[in-house]
Parts: structure tokens; C-alpha cells; sequence
């Protein structure tokens, strides 16, 4: 799918651009509608979590009706990831490809300085978020992207402390750039998805992956322990595998388990 075969329907303020979509899906609109706001006021990403939307930020929506094995559309937000994040660094420049990184499952994260800080924690920025829902027939495709601090300090939610791509950029950015070049990028990805899944991303995902070589604890979403043990990579089904104290692998997939912890 070109970036021109998009619908993008643009709007000034809105709840969340995904409940647009989900309408949307609910009237039987074709799939490339994508909903984009200025600001929001109820958005939200993975699992419901709140997403502080003020203007200067990149969040739309996209409508999509994928023709594939309900089994690989887990898949689908890391391909967006990598989307978002070949997106920043067409933008900002190469001089970010090694610190623009991607954090399965749902989230693109910016490594600042060193790996770790002084007390140990991983220093990771969050940039982007992402959700993806199965809704009536159809996949609704959450995109919230920092780009430009105009609001001053905010907390957009989440664990990690937001970073800027004007930060990255040492600049002004546009984000009706961001926003086109991320369309561009992904319209291309999306039909290599569509016809071969996510195998051929598995090492483009693992070439920029935030998580690879740290200690992680899986939890369910009852709060129930699921594995925990180093991260080795991400396979070509999307599960993250992991190393337990054992040395066995464990595979975990994305819609059974969130990172409860990060630690070295």
C-alpha cells in the first residue's frame, strides 16, 4: 500500500483517534482510513493505559482489514514499530540509528547516554507508543509519537520519561513530516507483512531491539508471574524468547504478558 492509497482524515481535538477508527470499522469503511488530531483528550495505548496527548505531538489512527492467520496480527505493531522508528531517523538523521530503538512489544524508545544510569536502570526514553486492536472485523492501529515539546513538561503516561524527535533533531521538526514519512514507511512494510508475515523483519526488529541482553519479568495481566530471564531475541512468530536460570528458552507472546520489570 503506497502512503497516497491512505484516507487521512484530520481533525482539531478529539477523545482518541482509535474510537474514531473503531466507528469507522463499526460502519464498514474500507480498510487505509487514518484518523489524525491535533490534540486528544482521552487517548490511550496498549492494554488502556492513558496517553497525555497535548498539541505537538503525532496521534492518528489507522483502519486496516489484514487477510491473514489471526495468529500472526500480534505481529502487526511490531512491523509498526519498526515503521515509527525507520520514520525518526529518515527525519532526525543517521547520527540517531543507534540510539532510536524498538521495545517489543508496543513501544519505540530512545537509549540516553550510557545504557545504564547511576543507579542501574535501564535509561530508556519512550518516544512512541503503540496499540493494535482486533474490533469488529477489522484492526484499529493506535500511533502516538513525541515530537515537539510544545506544551512544555508533560507526563505522557507509561514508565519511561518522554524524549522528543526535535530533541533528537537538535531542531524544529514538522510533524506533518514525521507523519508523512511514517506513512510512507509503513504503506511498504504492510504489504511485505501481508504476504510474508513477520519473518522478514525478524532481524531488522532484533538489530534495534531495547530489551535484547537485559533481565526482564514477564507478568499476565492478572499480575501472575509468566517467566523471567534474559532476553535473547524476538522470534519470527514475534514472541519474545528468554533465557531462564536454568539456561532453557521460553517464548512468550505478546498478548499474554506485559514487562512487569527491567533489571540488569
Amino acid at each position: 500500500m503506497s502512503a497516497s492509497a491512505f484516507r487521512v482524515r484530520m481533525l482539531d481535538a478529539v477523545a482518541s483517534t482509535n474510537i474514531e477508527v473503531k466507528r469507522a470499522i463499526e460502519a464498514g469503511e474500507p480498510e487505509g482510513l487514518v484518523v489524525r488530531a491535533r490534540r486528544q483528550t482521552g487517548g490511550y495505548g496498549r492494554q488502556g493505559r492513558a496517553w497525555a496527548s497535548p498539541e505537538g505531538g503525532l496521534y492518528c489512527s489507522l483502519l486496516l482489514r489484514p487477510g491473514v492467520d489471526p495468529a500472526i496480527l500480534p505481529t502487526l505493531g511490531l512491523v509498526v514499530g519498526l515503521a515509527v522508528r525507520r520514520a525518526v531517523v529518515k527525519v532526525v538523521g543517521l547520527h540517531a540509528a543507534e540510539s532510536v530503538l524498538v521495545k517489543w512489544p508496543n513501544d519505540v524508545v530512545v537509549a540516553r547516554g550510557a545504557p545504564y544510569d547511576e543507579t542501574g536502570a535501564v535509561s530508556l526514553a519512550k518516544l512512541c507508543g503503540i496499540s493494535c486492536e482486533a474490533h469488529g472485523g477489522g484492526v484499529c492501529v493506535g500511533v502516538g509519537v513525541n515530537v515537539l515539546p510544545l506544551a512544555g513538561s508533560v507526563d505522557v503516561g507509561g514508565k519511561n520519561q518522554p524524549v522528543y524527535v526535535a530533541d533528537l533533531a537538535g531542531r524544529f521538526v514538522s510533524v506533518d513530516l514525521v507523519f508523512s514519512t511514517f506513512l510512507e514507511a509503513f504503506g511498504l512494510m504492510y504489504g511485505k507483512w501481508l504476504s510474508g508475515g513477520f519473518f522478514p523483519f525478524v532481524e531488522e526488529f532484533d538489530s534495534h531491539a531495547a530489551l535484547t541482553g537485559r533481565a526482564v519479568r514477564m507478568m499476565d495481566v492478572q499480575g501472575n508471574l509468566l517467566a523471567s530471564g534474559e532476553v535473547m531475541r524476538v522470534d519470527r512468530s514475534g514472541f519474545l524468547v528468554l533465557r531462564d536460570s536454568e539456561g532453557s528458552e521460553v517464548a512468550v507472546a505478546s498478548g499474554e504478558a506485559h514487562i512487569a520489570q527491567i533489571e540488569i
